[in-house]
């Protein structure tokens, strides 16, 4: 029996939160996945709870409490809004639930404790870009991306959405689950998905190259790899995807593996890209590999699913 994904959408009130939503709603196939809009309250500024303690006036007091509520109210409209955005959108209203949490123990370990409730993923916005820093993830985004290993997270970008999406795959169990998961969510849906795979070096022209490599060796890791690419177009079409727009990439002789996947979402004109994750060892390798990583960085704009 088919049974709904459930995930948990992160909103903190903010403009780029309320892109979240827009994302949500451009996205036919999150119409049939169960919504919880979550937020995490904090019911006091620090400033105003020091002020209060300090003074011990009750005007500080006043304020404190007058700030609450009035943050509450807003918090809990943004909210509401946010679930009638999605309903204009198509979305059922009994698909979609909000949920104000309490600060308690911080931010990031509130919204880590919410994801042991039981979801099939974790839907959040990247920060826009610093104009000091080259930084494309806030900080709570990076701590969750740290340590929500088992779950797929979906970082929602600025590029326009369509029908079209990239799947960086490499052969591993991490790059199998994320075709699965990504044909369970949007297969039937007429999107378009192009298989991509970098071979590591391929350079053909030159052996005193480092990353020179036999073209023996070239055609039997092309070979291989288009071995599994069968196997994920069998997968996509039982998922509902059309044959047609199955399309499959093999390229060689690049420096670096994020940024070509990149590169080829943008010719391919994407607006989502697909990575595996890599698993957390003992050793806590990094929280979803090299390439999940940089493809963060470098496709700034991109909706980007790491699974």
């Amino acid at each position: 029996m088919y049974t709904h994904k459930r995930m948990l959408v992160l909103l903190d009130g903010s403009e780029r939160s309320r892109n979240t939503l827009r994302y949500l709603a451009a996205v036919k196939p999150f119409r049939q996945v169960n919504l919880v809009l979550f937020n995490v309250f904090s019911e006091l500024p620090e400033f105003y709870w020091d002020l209060a303690i300090e003074t011990d006036n009750l005007h500080a007091v006043s304020e404190v409490e007058n700030w609450r509520s009035r943050k509450k109210d807003e918090i809990r409209a943004f909210m509401e809004d946010g679930r009638d955005l999605l309903v204009r959108s198509g979305f059922a209203p009994d698909m979609i639930s909000i949920k104000i949490h309490r600060q308690q123990a911080g931010v990031t370990r509130d919204i880590l404790e919410e994801v042991k409730n039981g979801y099939d993923a974790v839907i959040m916005r990247r920060r826009g870009m610093s104009s000091l820093q080259n930084v494309v993830l806030g900080s709570v985004s990076s701590k969750l991306l740290s340590r929500l290993s088992d779950i797929p997270v979906i970082l929602a970008g600025n590029r326009e959405q369509n029908d079209r999406v990239l799947v960086g795959v490499d052969g591993s169990s991490a790059s199998v689950r994320a075709v699965e998961f990504m044909a369970e969510v949007m297969g039937g849906y007429g999107y378009g998905v192009n298989l991509f795979h970098v071979i590591r070096g391929g350079n053909l022209l030159d052996p005193l190259r480092f990353d020179y490599m036999p073209p023996e060796l070239v055609d039997v890791l092309r070979k291989g790899i288009e071995t599994h690419f069968a196997e994920l177009r069998e997968k996509l079409a039982t998922s509902g995807f059309e044959a047609e727009r199955i399309l499959e990439h093999i390229v060689t002789g690049v420096s670096s593996r994020a940024e070509a996947i990149v590169a080829e979402a943008e010719a391919q004109d994407c607006s989502t890209i697909v990575v595996g994750r890599r698993g957390v060892s003992r050793v806590q390798e990094f929280f979803m590999g090299r390439v999940g990583n940089k493809v963060v960085q470098v496709g700034r704009d991109f909706t980007v699913w790491i699974v």
